[in-house]
């Protein structure tokens, strides 16, 4: 394992990590159709299919901005690190198939909770890398005050994600938003950290 930890480097980490979630974005797109003909109403006809990947690519580029910043924070590269990292990457690669499950059942209840539980693994992955780099930092006193908002962050949106997961037998509709509201808390990287900082140093 010390060999497997001494070839890899953060940037060598950050580049495979990047070229995945590039791919992701393209298998997405790839899913959006044209309309048979030219007729207005075939065209509105597809807007569940560019909601649900508006959303979905919201998504997927906060989580490459938010895993940017994520491998700032490790210290070194572990065996660890790497398979975490690739947990994560193997469930943001299922993104692309419960969207086209979503667009091409038009927000059907099911399909809106297994994208929901997608959402939900996604989220597990990034809390399980955060955890290995914090775990390899347990010394750092400061660094771990910093990441408890962070945890604290996680864990509010996986409960959120299976709220969602719940609503969508209900309402499909309520269940999107909340997946998306989600998304909101991880918008800007360090936005809850910096404001815990503020608030302590009042």
């Amino acid at each position: 394992m010390a060999e497997t930890e001494g070839s890899f480097t953060r940037a060598r980490l950050e580049a495979f990590s990047d070229g995945v979630i590039a791919v992701i974005i393209t298998i997405m797109v790839l899913d959006l159709k044209a309309p048979p003909g030219a007729a207005p109403d075939e065209l509105l006809a597809l807007w569940p299919s560019f909601a649900v990947y508006l959303v979905s690519y919201l998504f997927v580029a906060i989580y490459w901005i938010n895993h940017h910043s994520l491998l700032g924070l490790a210290a070194r590269v572990t065996p660890l690190l790497i398979w975490s990292n690739s947990l994560l990457l193997f469930f943001l690669s299922l993104i692309p198939f419960s969207t086209a499950y979503v667009a091409n059942t038009h927000l059907a209840a099911l399909p809106m909770a297994l994208y929901g539980v997608v959402q939900f693994l996604c989220g597990l992955g990034f809390a399980v890398t955060l955890s290995v780099i914090t775990a390899d930092r347990k010394r750092d006193e400061a660094f771990q005050t910093r990441a408890a908002a962070r945890v604290r962050k996680n864990l509010i949106s996986l409960a959120a994600y299976a709220l969602g997961v719940v609503v969508a037998f209900a309402n499909p509709m309520l269940s999107l938003a909340i997946y998306l509201g989600v998304s909101i808390a991880y918008v800007v990287p360090g936005l809850f950290e910096a404001s815990s900082d503020r608030a302590r140093n009042r």
